[in-house]
């Protein structure tokens, strides 16, 4: 290592920078992520020492360059910056806090990490650490789509890594020159994104509340294309935006008026995927360099996006991912459309756009048309608010795309529902989360549908939503499903403070529910009788109370009501009405009534029925289990 410049242990600083952030609460408080800092120093560490110590022995040197920051990156930096101190300043959470704001230092902490490891990188293929301003591009673009959880944030470190991978290991011969074909960041996201949807671990990131809170600042389209017009301005990849825009929005406009519904459910153009055509795919290192080229790479970007966002939803991988994979596919198609665009009548029409006028005349011509196009759409509501909410931003909307059997509806109503959840936080949106968990369980598991919606509705009902607290006591009372103790204590909690203060229909008969499965048989009559003559449910419920009580008799409405469930074919109304005919609880005592209704519960398959003999009574009442209560067909017993 002798002659060696003093910058050789710029790496190390970094490693002990790691390290300090354990002081950090979020850091030292949570042991996932203080093992994922410490482990991952000490690993650099130890590779840091050994590199040093080969160094030693074999009598060479660690050298280290320093290049001057570059244009590209350190405009797109301060872009990048820019977005974040905006987006952060909206997206605040239920304590008052930004997420961006508090995913600062860890941001931080990926940018020291990677700077070592590019060191460490270098060095162990024998060859200088060129100190430049590469890596911070690849943090921040990174940060802008995927971060994961406190618990995994180890593979944070091994996200960023892989994308500085694939630039130092995947190059080819491009104009003279070795250069890395893929964007750096967008392939690292690509390979991350691939490995989620194949473990099914998408939810151990942040990914779909990085999609759907971009929306939450306002007018963020026009602040989005503020932003990439500078980037568009010093490094002339215009064309790519505008034609990848241009062909989304013609694809969304014929889509829309050939089904009737919208390809991107609830907007226009996701602002994500705005986002993405911006500040994703514009690398001027990884896209054509002719103007034809860049053309063609910006309509395939949107091409392509379109294609993912469908393939991605027919194999029930989340859509937010297709503005990634676009971005790696047309990287490896550069060199061919740029031979495509200096060839033949392609390439004749190429050199007479590029020699009309100056280079940077013919960028501002291209802004000019960009700037006209997305003006036109933005004060036309298109990709802005001046005409309200978009239709499709409804789950009303949805539902009834669904019962008009619109094309792919259901799916659509579950991207409105996820993005109106992690955006907005909608409790509404989480309880229909719940009930499509269960219409669609995966793979057929219907006991992990019931689980994952008792997430849901948890979620839900901790947001106050009265109906996901029914659903959460619907699953616990019927179905055997309990989230946890605190929430469904809760969510009975909510459901008897709006019995208490006069709520009836489902809220007030499952308070009368839990009354009986309790034992408090007068409690769960005052709240039954309150619930209206018409709720079937709670009828029965009065009858079950009536009949274990032996008395007192039942009044002529329930009755009637029960006479009407049971003509209708209500094995359960049956089982009950053949006691209380035998019992005399409605009148006098009617033993052959008795066992008519008794053998027709039991020809309807009611539980507990059976068909009496000739000379046989109907026996004593014993209360039917309650999953027997529940309404035909589970799926639709829950509250939306």
């Amino acid at each position: 290592m002798t002659g060696s410049s003093p910058l050789v242990r710029l790496p190390l600083v970094m490693i002990a920078a790691l390290v300090a952030f354990v002081a950090l609460p979020r850091v030292h408080g949570n042991p996932h992520v203080l093992w994922a800092f410490v482990g991952t120093a000490v690993a650099m560490l130890g590779w840091y020492g050994a590199l040093v110590l080969g160094a030693k022995r074999d009598g060479r040197t660690l050298a280290v360059q320093w290049a001057p920051p570059v244009k590209q990156h350190y405009i797109q930096a301060c872009v990048q910056t820019g977005l974040y101190a905006y987006w952060g300043w909206f997206w605040v959470d239920h304590d008052g806090h930004s997420p961006i704001f508090r995913q600062l230092p860890l941001i931080l902490a990926q940018w020291l990490f990677l700077y070592a490891f590019d060191a460490l990188l270098a060095w162990t293929r024998r060859r200088p650490w060129w100190l430049s301003s590469g890596p911070t591009p690849i943090v921040l673009s990174t940060n802008l789509f995927i971060w994961f959880r406190d618990d995994w944030f180890v593979w944070q470190f091994v996200m960023v890594a892989a994308g500085l991978l694939g630039k130092e290991f995947v190059k080819w011969q491009k104009e003279g020159r070795r250069t890395h074909v893929f964007n750096p960041s967008g392939f690292g996201l690509a390979v991350t994104a691939i490995v989620l949807i194949a473990t099914g671990n998408v939810d151990l990131t942040w990914a779909k509340e990085l999609a759907t809170t971009l929306e939450r600042p306002p007018h963020v389209f026009l602040f989005l294309f503020c932003l990439g017009l500078v980037v568009q301005h010093f490094f002339a990849v215009t064309l790519m935006t505008l034609a990848a825009a241009a062909v989304m929005a013609a694809i969304n406009a014929g889509y829309t008026a050939s089904t009737g519904v919208y390809l991107f459910a609830s907007t226009n153009m996701p602002a994500a995927a705005f986002l993405g055509l911006h500040l994703l795919m514009t690398d001027p290192s990884t896209s054509p360099r002719t103007n034809l080229g860049r053309l063609l790479f910006g309509a395939g970007y949107g091409l392509g996006y379109i294609v993912f966002f469908q393939l991605l939803g027919a194999i029930g991988a989340p859509e937010l991912f297709a503005k990634l994979f676009p971005v790696p596919v047309l990287n490896t198609a550069v060199q061919w459309l740029d031979r495509l665009a200096r060839t033949g009548a392609p390439g004749r029409l190429n050199s007479r756009w590029e020699t009309a006028l100056a280079p940077r005349a013919t960028n501002t011509i291209h802004m000019a048309v960009w700037s006209s196009l997305f003006a036109a759409m933005y004060l036309t509501g298109q990709w802005g608010y001046f005409r309200g909410p978009h239709p499709g931003d409804s789950i009303a909307f949805w539902k009834d795309a669904v019962a008009a059997g619109r094309a792919d509806a259901i799916r659509r109503l579950t991207i409105v529902a996820g993005n109106q959840a992690w955006g907005r936080d909608s409790p509404d949106a989480y309880n229909e989360l719940g009930v499509l968990a269960i219409e669609r369980p995966v793979h057929g598991d219907e006991r992990a549908a019931l689980r994952s919606a008792g997430h849901w509705w948890a979620k839900a009902a901790s947001l106050g939503s009265i109906e996901a607290c029914c659903n959460l006591a619907i699953l616990d009372l019927w179905l055997g499903v309990r989230t946890s103790d605190a929430d469904l204590g809760a969510a009975l909690r909510r459901l008897r403070a709006g019995a208490d203060a006069g709520s009836r229909g489902l809220p007030r008969f499952l308070v009368g529910l839990v009354y009986e499965s309790q034992g408090d048989g007068q409690q769960a009559l005052f709240h039954y009788q309150r619930c209206g003559e018409t709720d079937l449910f709670a009828v029965k419920g009065i009858v079950r109370i009536v009949l274990g009580a032996k008395g007192p008799a039942l009044g002529p409405t329930v009755l009637a009501r029960l006479d009407e469930a049971a003509a209708a074919g209500d094995g359960e109304a049956c089982f009950y009405l053949a006691h209380v005919h035998a019992a005399g609880l409605g009148g006098a005592r009617d033993e052959v009534k008795g066992n008519e209704l008794m053998a027709r519960a039991a020809q309807l398959g009611f539980p507990g029925a059976s068909v009496p003999t000739p000379d046989a009574k109907v026996p004593p009442f014993v209360s039917p289990p309650r999953a027997v209560t529940t309404r035909p067909g589970w799926a639709t017993a829950f509250a939306r």
